[in-house]
């Protein structure tokens, strides 16, 4: 299913981009390139928005602009909350997008799985973001069915996980 464009000003989904790339570990010019055919960070911002609503989404940025200046990890440790006992709610967000860029599935913020299951994605966004999800760049793999790489690939070692678009500086990507 794709999200009909809400045409979401420029300024905020590249926001979201670079506090995606404090979440996720990987650079922000990875997650939303110059030159974008398939803008997922868009496509992404604007899911999400249309999900958890306009305030809490602008409440997120406004969290993270606030400490942009920070290194990745300090950002990504301070907007979920990591030492926190019980996150709060904007920090269940923050999840709910770290779990969307690396999945290309939205997760209900805060729902939990059963018997030691993760829960049921709401659901897969498109086939974009299923087959451009970032756990393929971690694992140096490719989803069933498609793969962005020459025949062959396999017969060499993967490269550095910087190729992948991991951002293995200045404390991201740990």
């Amino acid at each position: 299913m794709t999200v009909p464009s809400t045409n979401a000003p420029e300024a905020d989904v590249q926001d979201f981009a670079d506090m995606s790339a404090a979440l996720t570990g990987f650079s922000s010019s990875f997650l939303k390139p110059q030159i974008d055919p398939v803008g997922l960070a868009r496509t992404y911002y604007e899911f999400a928005v249309a999900q958890v609503g306009a305030t809490p989404m602008s409440a997120l940025l406004e969290a993270f602009l606030a400490i942009k200046t920070q290194p990745p990890q300090a950002i990504a440790d301070a907007l979920l909350e990591t030492s926190a006992a019980s996150p709060s709610s904007q920090a269940l967000i923050a999840e709910s997008i770290v779990a969307m860029w690396y999945l290309g599935a939205w997760y209900v913020p805060g729902r939990q799985g059963g018997g030691g299951f993760p829960p049921t994605p709401l659901q897969i966004i498109s086939s974009e973001a299923y087959t451009n999800g970032l756990v393929w760049n971690v694992m140096q793999s490719h989803t069933m069915g498609f793969s962005p790489f020459t025949f062959g690939y396999w017969s060499q070692p993967p490269g550095p996980l910087s190729n992948f678009g991991v951002n293995s500086s200045n404390g991201g990507g740990q």
